[in-house]
């Protein structure tokens, strides 16, 4: 007897409740990493336009929501819960670009990210691009630094729209061997469990036709 099996996601799609998210499989490691290599090219030609609030790409994703963490009950998307813990990058409709280091609470790390590349970043001009994060963990040449690229089109060779990076204590990560990482989208009127008894109300809000396509969705493990 044959059974089906599940296809990746290939976009996201904000009709539920103004929120979507995917992950990769976990990557493990056996010994202690340099730093993390995640690429993702999206189109948002039918994300900011039909009302989605901005895109994250989320590293070393642990936890669930469930226990106050900052929800009080699960999210699911596609079969998995929302981490309660992870760091990364946030991009706005605006081209602004903030790091973000959640921890389990309502009051997540945030910081907005100097843009060194001498472009300017327009997601409205160029809709299509593929972004590079690479997050370091305690030791080496990226200890306790976080770094974004985003470059214009289909290739991580394509000419630089966006470039910086955020340092110190609270951007690296303990290394842990398991390495996990999610793409998701947001729209402005997301409604958390703890307005709903705990329980997520999965319907429509203000972005139900907002969609993220996103291709070469990977993770890279750098040693060294």
């Amino acid at each position: 007897m044959s059974t089906s099996r599940v296809k990746k996601p290939t976009q996201l799609t904000l009709a539920i409740n103004d929120l979507d998210f995917c992950y990769l499989p976990p990557r493990l490691s056996l010994s202690p990493m340099r730093h993390n290599d995640l690429v993702c090219t999206v189109d948002c030609s039918w994300f900011f336009s039909e009302g989605a609030n901005h895109m994250v790409f989320a590293l070393d994703c642990t936890g669930g929501q469930g226990s106050y963490n900052p929800h009080c009950g699960p999210i699911y998307r596609h079969g998995q819960n929302l981490w309660s813990e992870a760091r990364g990058f946030i991009i706005f409709a605006d081209g602004m670009v903030m790091a973000e280091r959640w921890n389990g609470t309502a009051m997540p790390g945030l910081v907005t990210v100097t843009n060194t590349s001498g472009a300017i970043f327009n997601p409205a001009m160029h809709p299509v691009f593929t972004l590079r994060v690479q997050a370091g963990y305690r030791m080496g040449g990226f200890a306790d630094r976080m770094r974004i690229t985003i470059h214009q089109g289909i290739a991580a060779d394509g000419p630089v729209l966006f470039e910086g990076e955020v340092t110190g204590a609270g951007w690296g990560w303990d290394w842990t061997g398991s390495h996990k990482v999610a793409i998701a989208g947001i729209g402005p009127h997301f409604v958390t469990p703890n307005d709903t008894g705990c329980v997520e109300e999965r319907v429509p809000r203000d972005a139900p036709n907002a969609i993220l396509p996103f291709t070469n969705f990977k993770l890279r493990m750098v040693k060294g």
